[in-house]
């Protein structure tokens, strides 16, 4: 398998940009909420087709969920384009990295053939 393809699959699931201007952070627990990028989240979650396309779209979530806390803390521009906030390199790191946790084992050999 290989990871760009999936990628480029699987981040048409997400807008090409999501206005976090409705976050909130909460200083005491470091937690940043925005119900934009949680509506994103859950209509990609409604496109997934395979295991290996779920697991990405939560790995792309995680990704997008750091930037727009980091846009938020910074009083950026609080518009994000969500390809543009993805670094390929890290994420396909984080994706290999949840393939090789228990229960993934099976999808950890298949995707390293």
């Amino acid at each position: 398998m290989k990871f760009n393809d999936l990628y480029h699959k699987t981040v048409n699931c997400y807008p090409s940009e999501i206005d976090v201007s409705d976050g909130r952070f909460f200083e005491e627990t470091n937690v940043f909420l925005s119900n934009n990028l949680s509506n994103a989240w859950n209509r990609a979650r409604t496109s997934f087709e395979n295991e290996w396309k779920e697991l990405l779209i939560w790995n792309i979530n995680q990704m997008l969920h750091s930037k727009a806390k980091s846009l938020y803390k910074s009083n950026e521009p609080k518009l994000m384009i969500a390809d543009a906030a993805i670094n390929l390199s890290a994420l396909e790191k984080e994706y290999l990295e949840a393939l090789h946790v228990e229960g993934c084992e099976d999808m950890s050999e298949e995707y390293l053939k």
